[in-house]
């Protein structure tokens, strides 16, 4: 089953303030409640977000620094500066991660110029509980099967990639498709290597997906993305990785929140669901949603 309606927001970050919406009586609507207003300067062009060790972490997208930041939950104030000696950003846009690994997802290819993308494994031992660190990381190539190197300058790209999680020993790894508004998973070995990844499933999403989670129990996957500008959240309440069937589909789409860049998204539990978004009419801010209602 699927779900598209439209919901009454709470207040909006500080640059732009959206009117509030009717959102009926329903109690399984999820509101985006605007959880901090302004992440620091050095993360607006955030892209990807995980839950881990009480903090949340990101990184920013192509040409920055390759370097995983460890963001204050309470203040948006970026605590530790992580980099990847190995490491090049040619565009990170996602992060995934296990119980032992930290994965960067150096994986954007708008455009289709790219032969082979690359993904970053970081140990979750080896990253300091404060502080800044150089770390070197292991190393996973993988390129699409049936993925040629565009040679057209503005054509976009369907092998292009912003939103991964892990689960197992595999990399879950979803695209954006521009012309058919669908995302296709792949999943990748999390193990170093060169790999070459085939399809698995094509998800209707009616738009272009930007982040990716799963829950901490396995049980639901959470994506976010935008259509025309325009945010939404999909929900696949039974993920089922054997077949890769989602289960029930439920997508919550935000209008009030026109512009809103949603980049990452971080489950810590079905109470607390973290967003982020970088700098567009709205500032880099962080977002928060309370998922409990739509798992009854």
């Amino acid at each position: 089953m699927t779900c598209l309606a439209s919901f009454c927001l709470s207040s909006g970050c500080g640059v732009r303030n959206p009117s509030n919406r009717e959102a009926g009586k329903r109690e399984d609507k999820p509101q985006l409640t605007s959880h901090v207003e302004y992440l620091d300067n050095m993360l607006i062009e955030n892209s990807g977000l995980i839950y881990h060790d009480g903090k949340l972490w990101t990184i920013n997208d192509s040409g920055g620094d390759p370097v995983l930041f460890a963001l204050d939950i309470k203040t948006g104030k970026a605590l530790q500066a992580i980099h990847v000696e190995n490491g090049e950003n040619v565009d990170w846009e996602s992060l995934a991660q296990d119980e032992r690994n930290v994965y960067i997802c150096d994986v954007g290819n708008n455009y289709g110029r790219r032969e082979k993308l690359r993904i970053y494994k970081i140990s979750k031992d080896s990253i300091p509980s404060s502080g800044n660190a150089s770390l070197t990381a292991e190393i996973i190539e993988y390129r699409y099967e049936g993925m040629e190197k565009e040679e057209h300058l503005l054509r976009r790209s369907r092998f292009d990639c912003e939103a991964a999680f892990a689960l197992g020993d595999s990399l879950y790894l979803f695209t954006k498709d521009w012309e058919t508004m669908t995302t296709t998973l792949y999943t990748c070995s999390s193990q170093p290597g060169t790999y070459e990844l085939r399809p698995r499933r094509i998800y209707a999403v009616e738009g272009l997906i930007t982040g990716a989670d799963i829950s901490p129990d396995k049980r639901f996957v959470v994506l976010c993305g935008y259509r025309e500008y325009v945010p939404f959240i999909c929900l696949f309440k039974d993920f089922d990785p054997a077949d890769y069937s989602p289960g029930e589909l439920l997508r919550f789409d935000y209008p009030a929140y026109l512009d809103l860049q949603t980049e990452g998204i971080a489950v810590e539990s079905p109470e607390r669901i973290f967003i982020s978004c970088e700098m567009t009419e709205f500032p880099a801010a962080l977002y928060r949603m309370d998922l409990r209602g739509c798992m009854k």
